[in-house]
């Protein structure tokens, strides 16, 4: 079997993160990597354009990277923060199929966006398992096109083949399923630690099923209003275990959302669990791997 690998970048509080991943007779991690970046993503990804005056240094911050380190892959995708990006779960009739989903979804997000949301949005969507015979839940997630176009020029300007462009927090629920295999069958509540702000999902199943993003809200507070929120809405148990990922990840955080949720299989996603790294990966990375879980997720992706 030819090998192939494939590069995943994420962006957390001013640093871009960078996984290389292998897929060959096993699938193994073959470089992390971490530098700053002149440009928050988080911060200007609502006004990003194909000619915006900061490409060419978000160009060549990716370029020293990769020649830092060497790597030749091509194939290259991108975690969004979410901050930039629009995100909801709504209601869908179950009758709806093909273009009438599609009309459905466009309309929906003119209702928050605008009336000229579709030209201005690339939006797409994602069913959820129905809760009964009659309705359905999605995902619906609007990117602004101008950010899109950003990271296709930047692309373009590298030499290199856009795969995907996903959100951080589902790109990371990717590397939580390739690591908890064992864990699946329970109910798992993925945290994600982002510069002024924490996403929170509920993993059901092996599946997301529910998504809130908590802007500047700190990890504790944003923890027990979502483990709240989940009992009210649905009456659930307490998860069997939250799994963070993103950063500042300590042990403090850790041991306090342990105590006060009594969940005691609280701790940080250990993104390499269940995947070997090379002997070339920096050890100090491989320990706080949860900085990596979003990077390395897509570039577990093969389709």
């Amino acid at each position: 079997m030819k090998s192939i690998r494939y590069i995943g970048v994420s962006f957390y509080k001013g640093r871009v993160q960078l996984a290389e991943i292998e897929h060959g007779k096993k699938v193994q991690v073959t470089t992390l990597a971490e530098r700053e970046t002149s440009l928050d993503i988080a911060q200007a990804g609502v006004n990003l354009t194909a000619d915006h005056p900061q490409l060419s240094t978000f160009v060549r911050e990716l370029r020293e990277l990769y020649k830092q380190h060497k790597l030749s892959t091509e194939q290259i995708s991108f975690a969004l923060p979410p901050d930039p990006v629009f995100i909801n779960i709504i209601p869908v009739d179950a009758s709806l199929v093909g273009a009438d989903i599609r009309k459905y979804i466009e309309w929906e997000s003119a209702q928050y966006l605008g009336e000229n949301s579709s030209a201005d949005y690339l939006v797409d969507s994602h069913a959820l398992p129905a809760s009964n015979g009659s309705a359905r839940t999605m995902f619906m997630v609007s990117v602004r096109k101008g950010m899109v176009a950003f990271i296709q020029k930047a692309v373009a300007l590298l030499g290199l083949k856009l795969r995907f462009v996903d959100i951080d927090q589902f790109s990371a629920e990717k590397t939580l399923l390739a690591n908890y295999p064992e864990i699946l069958e329970h109910d798992i509540v993925l945290i994600g630690v982002r510069f002024g702000g924490i996403d929170a999902s509920l993993i059901h199943e092996g599946q997301m099923t529910d998504y809130r993003a908590f802007h500047k809200s700190d990890a504790r507070k944003a923890v027990a209003s979502y483990l709240k929120y989940l009992k009210e809405r649905d009456g659930l148990n307490p998860p069997a275990a939250i799994l963070l990922h993103g950063i500042d990840i300590t042990p403090q955080l850790v041991g306090a959302l342990r105590s006060e949720s009594g969940i005691q299989q609280t701790l940080p996603l250990n993104a390499l669990r269940k995947i070997p790294a090379t002997s070339h990966v920096y050890p100090p990375f491989i320990k706080e791997s949860h900085r990596f879980a979003s990077a390395i997720g897509l570039a577990l992706r093969t389709q």
